[in-house]
């Protein structure tokens, strides 16, 4: 799941990523790699920890900040970031439309959001969306999520086959 978002991103040394829910760390991992400098967010301490863990260098140089915050609320100025990348964590938030404002508040003019989530199909499936998971997360369908992005203002909306939502702030 982080291939697509990455190749979706198109990092470069001169990017700054946000990181929704980066749980681990393994996707600002392989960001860093570009070159880029980067922010993780998540709501749980343990997460947060870990993925400081996993990038301890990263985060030694300077290169990589990981904070606990609340998707709804990021704790960021406006247009800080050239990019934002979530994997498979719409499922799970309360208020989405409410996330996607506060990436798009965050996101300079010209910036990308790529985003990763499961389609309804994929409810239930053990290997994609298994119990608890499944009864705990909200699917959407390819259009609920243009709605979704759209109704946040972002434009150049694009969602693909396999639910990987692309979107830029003009």
């Amino acid at each position: 799941m982080r291939r697509p978002v990455l190749d979706a991103l198109d990092l470069g040394p001169d990017d700054r990523l946000l990181e929704i829910g980066c749980g681990g760390g393994m996707l600002l991992r392989d960001a860093l790699a570009t070159g880029c400098t980067a922010v993780g967010v998540d709501h749980s301490d343990e997460m947060v920890r870990l993925a400081r863990e996993t990038n301890a260098e990263a985060v030694a140089d300077g290169r990589l900040d990981v904070v606990q915050a609340d998707a709804a609320r990021l704790p960021f100025e406006d247009a800080t970031f050239t990019r934002a990348a979530m994997v498979v964590v719409l499922l799970f938030l309360p208020d989405p439309g409410a996330a996607l404002r506060e990436i798009q508040r965050v996101l300079k003019p010209g910036g990308r959001l790529a985003l990763f989530t499961l389609p309804p199909e994929l409810k239930g499936h053990p290997g994609a969306a298994p119990e608890p998971m499944a009864s705990r997360g909200r699917f959407y369908t390819d259009t609920e999520l243009e709605e979704l992005a759209r109704g946040a203002g972002l434009d150049d909306v694009t969602v693909t086959h396999d639910q990987l939502l692309v979107a830029s702030r003009s």
